[in-house]
C-alpha cells in the first residue's frame, strides 16, 4: 500500500505537471505556427512577372504578316498581359485590364470581339474601344518602340499607359505604322 506524503508521490505528482506543461506550450507553440503560417503570405510583396517589363514581340514584318495569316485576330502575350491588335493604318498594344472594374479580358472567338467575363463590356478587334458599357473608355494602350534591330518592343509598365478618355478611334495613338 502506498502512502501520501512518500517520495513516490512527490515523483509523479512531478510528471503529471511536467505532461501537462509539455502539453500547454506544445499547444501554445502549434498554435503560434499556424498563425504565422497564416499570415506570412500576407506579409510577403509579390513580383508581378512581365508586367512593366520590356516585351520584345518580334519585327514587324512578322507581326503584319501574323495579322494577315488569321483575319486580324489579336495576339496574346501572356507574359505582359496585352494584345497586339492591327489598327487601322498601324500596329497597337492593348492591356487586358478591363476599365470598368479591372478584370482580365478575353478574346472571343465566337463574338469577334474583345468580351469582359465580369460586368459584360464589349470591345472592338481593331481599336480596343467600348461596344457595349458598363466600361466607361476604351482599353488602355502600350507603348510600342522599335528598337535598332527591327524588335517591336512594347512597353507593359501600367504607369505609362496610354489612357483614351472618348468613345471614339483616335488614329494619332499609332506608333507602329503600316508602312
Amino acid at each position: 500500500m502506498l502512502r501520501l506524503g512518500t517520495p513516490r508521490d512527490g515523483v509523479l505528482r512531478w510528471r503529471r505537471r511536467a505532461i501537462l506543461r509539455f502539453g500547454f506550450l506544445g499547444a501554445v507553440g502549434l498554435a503560434a505556427t499556424e498563425i504565422v503560417a497564416l499570415v506570412a503570405p500576407f506579409i510577403r510583396v509579390n513580383r508581378i512577372e512581365g508586367l512593366g517589363n520590356p516585351v520584345a514581340v518580334g519585327t514587324k514584318t512578322q507581326v503584319l504578316e501574323l495579322f494577315s495569316a488569321t483575319n486580324d485576330r489579336p495576339v496574346l502575350f501572356r507574359e505582359g498581359r496585352f494584345f497586339l491588335l492591327h489598327a487601322p493604318g498601324g500596329i497597337i498594344a492593348a492591356y487586358r485590364k478591363c476599365t470598368h472594374l479591372g478584370c482580365a479580358v478575353p478574346w472571343n472567338d465566337a463574338e469577334d470581339r474583345f468580351h469582359c467575363p465580369c460586368h459584360g463590356s464589349e470591345y472592338d478587334k481593331h481599336t480596343a474601344v467600348v461596344l457595349r458599357i458598363p466600361a466607361p473608355k476604351p482599353l488602355q494602350l502600350f507603348h510600342i518602340t522599335e528598337s535598332a534591330d527591327g524588335q517591336l518592343v512594347v512597353d507593359t509598365n501600367p504607369l505609362r499607359v496610354i489612357d483614351r478618355p472618348d468613345e471614339k478611334w483616335d488614329p494619332a495613338v499609332i506608333e507602329i505604322t503600316d508602312s
